[in-house]
């Protein structure tokens, strides 16, 4: 289930690059990509989320803030900060920087959770940090800025947040109705914010067939439904370090290499030596939660 989401966000950076390209740059930024993802994704949501709605048919009213939440962080921070994060640098820096979800979950658990971090987390985290240098200044082609770097950040803050929240929601409700509800949410409330440009998000979304494929396929059924919902069935079945870091070197393997074929993209050999310093991060984070 991990590797199986991993596959799925990886091809979203690669195709959401080539989608900033296409026809000279004319059809999309950030945030009208964004509310074309959401427009076409919210339908098969809501049909998902009355398909697998608990058999009580309510939510508890505790929990309506959870999944508010996991809304927010889906709709404006997984989805448009990705998006920002990708018309801004290659997609080859955003997926190598995408590998950090694990040690921002370690992170997360450390600060919010007050669970200390074990010898090998601190060793990751130092040579996380370290590859991360190398990244933010190594050369690649696509345009990459240290701009869209910061902002792959931001994106790593929302989704350890978004992880330890969806962990919580899948704990006491079926996996893919939580995964219906704060994606088809999220998207929705992008949606709702960006209504003034659906018409022309929507029809720049069918402006060619290979523009069509791409949002359609890479950016709603693979990336928007399909890895969503593997992940939080890998969380609910493992745990979250364990299932973020085995979608992440999913990832990261799928995007590099859709990016280096696809996009044309190449990465100069300060920020592959930043990337192999990532991986190795990934391995240790992996390690302890491993033995545990």
């Amino acid at each position: 289930m991990a590797i199986g989401a991993g596959i799925g966000w990886g091809m979203l950076a690669p195709a959401a690059k080539l989608l900033f390209l296409a026809q000279g740059g004319t059809l999309f930024d950030a945030f009208s990509l964004s509310v074309a993802r959401g427009f076409w994704a919210v339908p098969p949501f809501v049909v998902l989320a009355l398909l697998t709605r608990p058999r009580a048919g309510t939510i508890e009213r505790g929990d309506a803030w959870l999944f508010l939440a996991a809304a927010l962080l889906v709709g404006f921070g997984l989805n448009f900060l990705y998006q920002l994060a990708i018309q801004h640098t290659s997609a080859a820096h955003a997926v190598l920087l995408q590998g950090l979800a694990p040690l921002a979950v370690a992170t997360f658990e450390a600060v919010v959770l007050h669970r200390p971090l074990d010898t090998l987390r601190r060793v990751a985290l130092g040579v996380g940090a370290a590859g991360v240098a190398f990244i933010a200044f190594g050369k690649a082609s696509g345009g990459t800025s240290l701009f869209g770097d910061a902002v792959m950040f931001g994106w790593l803050a929302v989704f350890a947040t978004y992880s330890y929240v969806m962990l919580r929601l899948t704990s006491r409700y079926p996996t893919p109705f939580v995964t219906a509800i704060a994606w088809g949410g999220g998207f929705a409330l992008v949606a709702l914010v960006g209504a003034p440009l659906i018409p022309t998000a929507v029809a720049h979304s069918l402006a060619t067939p290979d523009v069509a494929i791409k949002v359609l396929v890479a950016l709603v059924v693979i990336s928007a439904l399909l890895a969503p919902a593997a992940h939080a069935e890998a969380i609910k079945r493992a745990n979250v370090t364990i299932a973020t870091a085995g979608s992440q070197y999913a990832a990261i393997a799928t995007g590099t290499t859709l990016s280096i074929l696809v996009v044309h993209e190449s990465l100069g050999p300060v920020a592959i030596v930043g990337g192999a310093l990532l991986v190795l991060a990934l391995a240790l984070t992996l390690v302890p939660a491993h033995r545990a």
